[in-house]
């Protein structure tokens, strides 16, 4: 296979938490669609360079099946080496091209390809939607992210002044150069009392802090294109498929104009989904997607019930200040939540079901374990919408707890072996160790050593037993928080 620009420059490959399984399927349950549970699923990424995204996936869920392709031979070829390090069998990578279709590669219950659309020409766009026509399961969920207008219409501007000024340069290193020369000399001399070159200046500026690797793909990159939401979302219906959210959110209509204003929105552009999303990005400037399809024809009920709450599972940071507070009367108990809020509750069953949720986090607790009411699930639902908790439609694959003889994932260890300090976690996150004691413990967690032993070998002539236990209690819980233990 021919070489591409991501063979002479690889590009970044790590997990995109937006495209879980676990995300992608809450929006579907929250407008009455089922979706494959995350244990057993068929997971499909197009471009997947080093497989990144894929791998801790295939890590967390051992009974799942993973395929990923990239047109970068590569990119694939260091994937592989990666899977065979950490003796996967339940996942492939495969150099292979968008245009070769969807022949032979059987069905997916979840699609991804992230950072694909609006980087390649238009035959591809379309051959990818037809790919995931061809290959998606009929309550399958495909995740596409791509530059959104009106927002990407700054990038587009700051891109054609760079394409001015890199003409006739070629290579990385020379183009990059060239890039962030071109950035800086806006920086110093663009005014800042104009509107417009001060917003542009603003931009320059994230871009100067970007991965090198991520502008020279991105911003500088063969193909740019960007498309309104009701673009996408037309493209996706030509193909037999049909628009269901946006993996980030907001979701319904409640959440996307919830002031008093909302009315008067409402009544100017109607309830068609695609047109409030489609006005809300104009009000945004949205930059970017991350869309969520499904096959069209499936009923969408984006009238969101409350008593779908009790199929998710849900977490939050919320505390007491009280250590016993009276959960049981309607005596009204304050809970100061994770995003600074606060909220006084009186409601027995919430407040009890609240104080739960608070005293496991960052663990998530099935909302079938909280007491059985409407108001509770009807409680919860509006401290979703507010931000103020989280819903999953399932567990994370990560344990709760350490066991006798504690496994951290094997995904984060060879990491860790390589030399890494911004380790992969079970749940699809980045996490960073910079302090190399703790990266030394976590490297010992293999399942061959005891809590005893463990112990042993963080004492010194400043630590006893006694402490140096301690201290192994303190880094294990903290790494069942951060999801980084096998169950």
């Amino acid at each position: 296979m021919t070489a591409t620009l991501y063979d002479e420059v690889a590009y970044p490959s790590y997990p995109f938490p937006l495209t879980h399984p676990l995300r992608l399927a809450l929006p579907a349950a929250l407008y009455g669609l089922s979706a494959a549970p995350a244990e057993t699923a068929r997971v499909l990424e197009v471009g997947c360079g080093e497989g990144g995204n894929l791998i801790p996936l295939a890590v967390s869920y051992p009974n799942a099946r993973f395929y990923g392709f990239d047109l970068a031979p590569t990119a694939i070829e260091a994937g592989r080496a990666t899977i065979e390090a950490l003796g996967l069998t339940n996942i492939r990578l495969e150099a292979r091209d968008i245009l070769d279709g969807a022949a032979g590669l059987g069905e997916f219950d979840y699609v991804i390809a992230h950072g694909v659309y609006s980087w390649v020409p238009e035959a591809v766009r379309e051959g990818l939607l037809a790919l995931i026509h061809g290959c998606l399961a009929p309550e399958g969920l495909a995740f596409i992210s791509y530059n959104a207008l009106p927002g990407c219409h700054l990038r587009m501007m700051i891109r054609e002044m760079l394409m001015h000024h890199l003409r006739g340069v070629e290579g990385f290193e020379a183009r990059l150069a060239g890039a962030r020369q071109f950035l800086q000399l806006y920086i110093d001399n663009a005014p800042d009392d104009e509107p417009t070159s001060f917003t542009v200046k603003t931009y320059c500026r994230s871009m100067m802090a970007r991965d090198p690797r991520v502008l020279f793909h991105d911003e500088l990159g063969p193909v740019f294109q960007p498309f309104y939401l009701h673009e996408f979302a037309g493209d996706a219906a030509r193909n037999g498929l049909q628009f269901l959210a946006d993996s980030e959110g907001p979701w319904w209509r409640e959440e996307l104009f919830p002031s008093s204003r909302g009315k008067a929105v409402m009544g100017a552009i109607g309830s068609d989904a695609i047109e409030v999303h489609q006005y809300l990005d104009y009000f945004t400037a949205r930059l970017f997607r991350q869309s969520i399809l499904c096959r069209a024809g499936r009923s969408i009920d984006r009238r969101v019930d409350y008593r779908r709450v009790r199929s998710l599972w849900v977490a939050g940071a919320a505390k007491t200040a009280d250590p016993d507070p009276d959960l049981t009367s309607e005596a009204p108990v304050r809970f100061e939540l994770g995003d600074g809020a606060a909220i006084a509750l009186d409601h027995p069953g919430l407040k009890q079901a609240l104080y739960r949720i608070g005293r496991v986090f960052p663990m998530p607790l099935a909302v079938a374990d909280l007491p059985d009411d409407p108001d509770v699930d009807e409680g919860l639902l509006q401290l979703f919408t507010a931000g103020h908790v989280e819903f999953t439609v399932g567990p994370p694959p990560s344990a709760r707890e350490a066991g006798e003889r504690p496994v951290a994932s094997p995904w984060a260890r060879l990491q860790l072996s390589k030399g890494l300090t911004s380790l992969s976690t079970l749940t699809h996150e980045m996490v960073s160790f910079e302090d190399e004691e703790s990266r030394t413990f976590l490297s010992r967690l293999d399942g061959a050593h005891t809590h005893e032993a463990l112990a042993e070998s963080l004492m010194n002539p400043s630590r006893d037993r006694a402490a140096a236990m301690a201290v192994v209690a303190t880094q294990l819980t903290g790494l069942a928080r951060l999801g980084l233990l096998v169950s």
